[in-house]
């Protein structure tokens, strides 16, 4: 019967201590302040492209990787948020998103740009 009691204590406790470094862990998102909010989307988006990365899943041709295709379904990740296309598109002679074209973007003495297909956009984005 002690032993049982001496057990049921050490479970409190040690149930009691995860308890508390849980709680010290993770912040409610509601209750951070918005540039903290902010802060920590970029972070958890950024590991989720680093992970989709490894697993094969984002081939995005700048460095560091474009965040659009992750974000949102669109034409160069085939519809599929979570994914890249770009650098796939670019080998096949396609054009890539948008913020990869900027980052790919070689500024000509007429403030042009020009990407390894040839596509041409002015420095306000329109092509």
């Amino acid at each position: 019967m002690k032993i049982w009691g001496r057990l049921m204590v050490l479970v409190m406790f040690l149930l009691g201590g995860w308890l508390v470094w849980q709680s010290g862990r993770q912040v409610d998102f509601e209750n951070l302040e918005v540039d903290q909010m902010r802060d920590r989307i970029v972070e958890e988006r950024d590991l989720a492209i680093e992970k989709a990365m490894q697993d094969g899943d984002y081939k995005c041709c700048i460095h560091p990787p474009c965040t659009m295709c992750f974000m949102e379904a669109n034409k160069w990740n085939n519809f599929t948020p979570g994914t890249c296309a770009c650098d796939d598109l670019i080998a096949q002679g396609e054009e890539p998103c948008p913020q990869c074209k900027s980052g790919l973007c070689e500024k000509n003495t007429e403030g042009l740009c020009k990407v390894d297909n040839n596509v041409e956009k002015k420095k306000d984005g329109k092509e």
